[in-house]
């Protein structure tokens, strides 16, 4: 056998594949190029999970009727002009792959309104050529549709996974870039169905808040140029964690882990890290979703000591400040739990937990900590559980073990007179 070179057309469909994987991948690309226009509000519709049709919808400034033949041409972008603009992204699309990599591997058709014109234009695509162009009449922004993607890939069709679990891929996406972007509008219909539908609010923590049906407290540091906003549950509920740099929704296995450790595993926990674009590298993966950090140890140092000035906040509109008002000890179950008032909030402390906290904070490490902490049933007087409580108030992180379980829980005692029908 002997060795031939693939033909130009083979390789740019085997190129297109690798970047386009699964329908949550295109519309991962189409919901950057609507953001990276100034879209106020995304529409997202599947129909089989995506896999016979994805439409992503847009109020955007539209594509300029010249450049629409350009869209789909490899490495056409107005995102950047010479390899020192990937020092100074402002945008989320850069690399001019998106449409050309979608188009090789669909049918696809573009509409598409510029915000100074009075109509717009329409081009179908198939394989990556261009089968009609047209003007139309439509609304100022953007719209992409995707047909039988991988139609004339069929080995690759063959590794697309069930219709819900594309969906639910798709579904994660939109609310990942729904956290990014509280003051866009996201709309998401499957099967003539509307899943999701979160109009744009006034800040992070109400989207958070309406997303994970949860009360958040916020937390707030800025060193040296960097910004880390950190939004923690005040519920505990199955632990998921994410991670933004400069708005974008990234992985970065140190973070989290760095994250998990802080926040702990029952939390929801949401940090925002905002830093200067030279400082960051979004180019070290194919699909941008990994991210290269140049001071990485330095916002993990960040991260660990974001607790010790919490920003000044509200998590509740009844809620109170409560970590400068003096612990009332209520009682304690099972020489385990300790309950305790603080200012308009019960909590229930983990007394082993707790010391081990302690242990930590003074230096131990983290078996010396558990070897030395309380243990369930021993007897633990009045005044050392109340001293306990006060050395807790002065933690760098007072919310989760060495380990990363939960010290407390809390009820807000509102809640409870409430539910009894008195007033608080």
């Amino acid at each position: 056998m002997f060795v031939e070179l693939l033909p130009e057309h083979v390789r740019k469909l085997i190129s297109a594949g690798e970047v386009i994987e699964s329908p949550a991948d295109c519309v991962k690309e189409l919901i950057e190029n609507s953001l990276d226009a100034k879209a106020t509000k995304i529409e997202v519709e599947l129909v089989k999970g995506g896999k016979s049709y994805i439409s992503v919808k847009d109020d955007g400034i539209g594509i300029h009727p010249q450049d629409i033949d350009k869209v789909i041409l490899e490495y056409a972008t107005s995102k950047i002009r010479s390899l020192e603009d990937l020092s100074y992204l402002q945008t989320y699309g850069f690399r001019g792959e998106a449409l050309t990599a979608i188009a090789k591997v669909s049918r696809m058709l573009i509409s598409s309104r510029f915000f100074q014109e009075n109509a717009g234009m329409q081009m179908k695509v198939e394989s990556g050529k261009v089968i009609y162009k047209r003007e139309t009449g439509m609304s100022t922004g953007t719209k992409i549709e995707v047909f039988d993607l991988f139609y004339n890939l069929p080995a690759r069709q063959k590794f697309l996974k069930k219709e819900d679990t594309e969906r639910n891929k798709v579904l994660k996406l939109i609310k990942e870039y729904a956290i990014a972007k509280h003051n866009v509008h996201f709309v998401f219909v499957s099967n003539n169905r509307q899943v999701l539908n979160l109009p744009k609010v006034k800040d992070k923590k109400t989207r958070l808040e309406d997303l994970f049906n949860s009360p958040f407290e916020e937390f707030y540091r800025e060193e040296d140029y960097i910004r880390l906003n950190l939004f923690v549950s005040t519920e505990n509920q199955k632990g998921d964690l994410h991670v933004f740099v400069n708005s974008r929704p990234v992985f970065n296995r140190n973070l989290v882990e760095h994250l998990r450790r802080i926040v702990g595993y029952k939390k929801v926990g949401v940090c925002f890290i905002d830093i200067p674009s030279y400082m960051v590298d979004f180019n070290v993966h194919p699909k941008k979703r990994e991210v290269k950090i140049y001071k990485e140890r330095k916002v993990m140092e960040m991260l660990s000591n974001v607790f010790r000035k919490p920003k000044t906040t509200v998590t509740l509109s009844q809620e109170k400040p409560s970590y400068t008002t003096e612990p009332i000890l209520v009682g304690t179950m099972d020489d385990t739990v300790a309950i305790i008032r603080l200012g308009d909030f019960l909590y229930f402390f983990d007394l082993h937990l707790l010391s081990e906290r302690l242990n930590y904070e003074m230096g131990m490490d983290e078996t010396k900590s558990c070897k030395l902490a309380f243990k369930s049933g021993d007897k633990i007087q009045r005044e050392e559980i109340l001293n306990l409580v006060s050395r807790w108030m002065e933690f760098s992180n007072p919310h989760v073990c060495p380990h990363g379980r939960p010290i407390y829980y809390k009820i807000y005692l509102g809640d409870i007179y409430k539910n009894l029908g008195r007033g608080y």
